[in-house]
């Protein structure tokens, strides 16, 4: 195939160049674009008849245009003809006017597309049809046919254009459609558009009418960012500030078309839909060459026997000389024609779509296969002029610029995340009105984001909480201080929570109050837990509440703020705030350089938990764990850590964020519950035998005696320990059975025994209301430790395994202890009397296998016995 470019003078030079260059005798293998700049269109209409006269079989489409590329120039002012001679290949034109898109296509797909199309080259009337419904409606019915061209032109002037094609005038949109078997057909663009400022959300549009962005309306925006000069005459400057997004993996910018001052709005060439996320573009002029060169080496390996070339006008407004570098470029890859249009038609091949971009230049090679190509030199020798090279310098310096705070506020959003996610996190206007929430604050307090914007924070205020709290709070925020402290809140659903929070004003720059934020740490179940043993001491007996009052005095021991600490990638300490060298006892000088692990507890280097920990946060994940550290002083504390990964802006991995709560006192309060609920238990068993005449022992052997048994028989040291906690409340119940039978030095009668037997019944309506799960195994053994296993027990005549675990167990810890010693009713058996007596109550009294478990163990048990007797 041929590519030939010719400039028109007169009727008569067209004739004679026709003659002499179109040898070809199917003219339907010719097609004609028909590119104009600055001239009238009765003109061109006349030189299409001209030219139809001549090649009446040849297809023939039109546009005006913002400019002319012809052979790796741009030329304004003037008409080129631009005749592409195929040889394998059949072109026809069709040209609309006043039609429906859904007839359009209709038409196109019935009359012109067919199975061996490989090109349609398409050029709109913008001001008459919007092309992007169109080529997207295309792409779903032809998802692998090639589209270029795009809208057409009118020098900058943006108020009419024209199109035509061999039979239709004054068309809405014209095709020239290629069909063949043999050629071969590659699309490409050049963008090198650069983002800057911070991203914006459309949040009100129809079409490529911006209505708003950010709830701001869009010559607002454009006022703010570019001044009142650009504001003022958006039309003659604006084009050359795009909004830059993504469609798919495609890179796109809209240049603005119209202006609508009464509205706010600003219309786009091509739609940009509600919720698209977009930022302002700039061209990269200092890499633009260098980039472009890159690209087409990357696609063209030699020359092309054609490349048809639409690049954008706002492109041209923006690079100014570069623009001439760049079609010059282009021309390397072949011989080049097309125009400057009001936006580009693009052919997406990786996702198959069709998408009309703005701010950049399109292009597409056509080869039949029987032209040899040439390797392509890329040699330019248009040289930049003064303006080029101020405008150049200006644009790395944005883009440097851009590319720092960007940077920084990656980085920030990243430290933001990381906190907003270790915590409960709100931010207030002036008069505290919430004006975000995060996930932890919607979850905690069951209101949804939608509920909290605009409330108070009173909205989660508990009735309990002193008013002098919180005027305290504001008179400490509103000096510039931070506050912190404990706040008792209540949720939507009358949930009670505690929150640990510190709450700091937030400043702009120049000193203007911005806002106030609340980071907090829900210590809701350590207030519940001691709140629930205050209650549980003010019931006991009185001879318990000197033992447990040490209890009462332990402080609220509450972290007010947030320990931060960085470390490279080699989890080297680079920087740590004010409350970790309070918690460490470290100066800052000795902490900057150390590896972390230095100050990790011997156990988390023993386990390799460091090592695994950076592991995971190299390939991205964020860890939560409890980390014993060791203060300068040898000390322990400990924090609760959120481990996270801060990236670049590559997604690459760069240092790691630990955010860190003291939990120290919180970890000791827990051990101290325990040991306090461990001491209850054995004092309220021994409160038991104590009424009936028994020594305290007893409840110290049989705690030992099952704990022992309840891991021969297999429950887990968990299970075991358990069990060892509450079966000192076995006779619990006895405190209510009148001391006349209690302490009955005979047989007791019937009767007595009748009244005995309800200790077990006593004893469980004493316990079974606690949550607690030391006494909830207590409330069992209590109720279950007289039944037998062949049913013949009490106080439900249980059988077999019916019978919880922890009442057959105890059931043999107390028989085997009760045996063994003396009681007010009878004297102690000797050791062959009771072994005989278990042997003979073997799978009647009790559970067969724990009394077989029990005799193959006797020695431990008859250790444990003369351990406690020896004490």
């Amino acid at each position: 195939m041929q590519q030939i470019n010719y400039e028109y003078c007169n009727a008569v030079s067209l004739e004679k160049f026709v003659k002499q260059n179109i040898k070809f005798n199917n003219q339907k293998n010719i097609l004609v674009q028909i590119f104009s700049s600055s001239i009238t269109y009765e003109k061109v209409l006349s030189i299409k008849n001209e030219l139809k006269a001549l090649l009446k079989q040849s297809a023939i489409i039109t546009t005006s245009s913002a400019g002319i590329v012809d052979n790796g120039q741009i030329f304004d002012e003037k008409i080129v003809l631009s005749f592409s001679l195929f040889e394998h290949s059949v072109v026809g034109s069709v040209g609309y006017s006043n039609v429906a898109i859904e007839d359009i296509l209709q038409d196109l797909e019935n009359n012109y597309i067919c199975d061996d199309t490989k090109l349609v080259i398409s050029f709109a009337n913008t001001f008459k049809l919007d092309a992007s419904n169109l080529l997207q409606q295309l792409a779903l019915s032809k998802p692998n046919l090639m589209i270029v061209g795009g809208n057409a032109g009118d020098d900058f002037q943006y108020q009419s254009n024209y199109v035509s094609s061999n039979e239709q005038d004054d068309a809405d949109i014209v095709f020239a459609v290629i069909d063949s078997k043999v050629l071969q057909v590659d699309t490409g663009y050049l963008f090198n558009l650069e983002t800057i400022g911070q991203e914006m959300v459309v949040t009100r549009a129809d079409g490529g009418i911006i209505y708003e962005l950010d709830h701001i309306p869009t010559i607002d925006i454009f006022g703010r960012y570019l001044g009142k000069i650009v504001r003022d005459d958006l039309l003659q400057y604006g084009s050359q500030f795009p909004l830059v997004f993504k469609s798919g993996d495609i890179d796109v910018a809209r240049a603005l078309v119209a202006v609508d001052y009464e509205n706010g709005s600003i219309t786009f060439a091509g739609k940009i839909p509600e919720g698209t996320k977009v930022r302002f573009g700039f061209v990269d002029i200092d890499t633009i060459e260098n980039k472009n060169i890159h690209y087409l080496k990357q696609n063209n390996s030699t020359t092309n026997e054609v490349t048809f070339v639409y690049a954008c006008a706002a492109r041209r407004q923006v690079l100014g000389g570069f623009i001439d570098k760049e079609i010059h470029t282009l021309s390397s890859i072949g011989p080049t024609s097309g125009f400057i249009t009001y936006g580009e038609f693009f052919h997406n091949n990786s996702n198959c779509q069709n998408n009309l971009l703005n701010m950049t230049t399109t292009y597409v090679t056509l080869n039949e296969g029987s032209f040899d190509g040439k390797v392509i030199n890329f040699a330019n020798d248009i040289k930049p002029s003064n303006d080029d090279i101020r405008f150049s310098a200006l644009t790395t310096l944005i883009k440097e610029t851009s590319k720092d705070l960007d940077e920084n506020i990656f980085y920030l959003q990243q430290f933001k995340n990381a906190v907003s996610s270790a915590s409960i996190f709100s931010a207030t206007d002036a008069s505290g009105k919430i004006t975000f929430a995060n996930e932890n604050f919607e979850r905690i307090s069951d209101y949804s984001k939608e509920e909290l914007i605009g409330k108070p924070h009173s909205i989660v205020k508990h009735s309990d909480t002193e008013a002098t709290l919180f005027k305290g709070m504001w008179s400490t925020i509103k000096a510039g201080n931070i506050w912190k402290g404990l706040i008792h809140n209540q949720g939507k659903r009358k949930n009670d929570y505690w929150v640990v929070s510190e709450i700091a004003p937030i400043y702009y720059k120049n000193g203007n109050f911005r806002e106030y934020i609340c980071i907090g740490n829900d210590v809701t179940e350590l207030e519940i837990v001691r709140d629930f043993f205050e209650n549980e001491m003010k019931s006991s007996k009185e001879n318990l509440e000197t033992n447990l009052n040490h209890f009462r005095q332990y402080e609220e021991a509450i972290n007010l703020s947030t320990a931060v600490l960085r470390t490279n990638t080699d989890n080297v300490i680079t920087y740590v705030n004010d409350k970790f060298i309070k918690l460490s006892k470290f100066t800052r000088e000795e902490l900057i350089g150390k590896n972390c692990e230095e100050i990790r507890h011997q156990k988390h280097r023993d386990q390799n938990q460091c090592k695994k920990i950076i592991k995971d946060l190299k390939s991205n994940k964020t860890v939560k764990h409890v980390m014993t550290n060791i203060a300068k002083d040898g000390s322990e504390f400990i924090t609760n850590t959120l481990f996270y990964p801060i990236q670049d802006k590559q997604d690459e991995v760069v240092e790691f964020l630990q955010v860190m709560y003291d939990v120290t006192d919180i970890y000791k309060l827990n051990e101290e519950i325990i040991n306090t609920q461990k001491e209850v238990v054995e004092k309220m068993g021994a409160i038991g035998e104590t009424r009936s005449q028994e020594t305290g022992e007893h409840v110290q052997r049989v705690a030992e005696y099952s704990y022992m048994l309840a891991l021969l028989h297999g429950l887990s040291e968990e299970e075991a320990t358990l069990l060892k906690q509450a079966s000192p409340m076995h006779d619990i119940g006895k405190v209510g059975i009148p001391d006349n039978i209690l302490n009955k030095p005979g047989k007791l009668t019937p009767q007595e025994f009748e009244i005995m037997k309800t200790h077990a019944q006593l004893g469980y309506d004493m316990l079974k209301h606690s949550n607690r799960d030391i006494l909830k195994a207590s409330a069992i053994v209590a109720y279950t430790h007289h039944e037998k296993w062949d049913g013949s027990g009490y106080p439900r005549a249980l059988q077999g395994e019916d019978i919880p675990i922890f009442g057959r167990i105890t059931a043999i810890a107390d028989v085997f202890d009760a045996l063994g010693h003396d009681r007010v009713y009878k004297k102690a058996w000797e050791l062959d009397k009771i072994l005989e007596f278990f042997k003979e109550q073997r799978g009647k009294h009790f559970d067969p296998i724990l009394v077989d478990l029990f005799l193959e163990n006797l020695d431990s048990f008859l250790k444990i016995e003369q351990k406690i007797d020896v004490l």
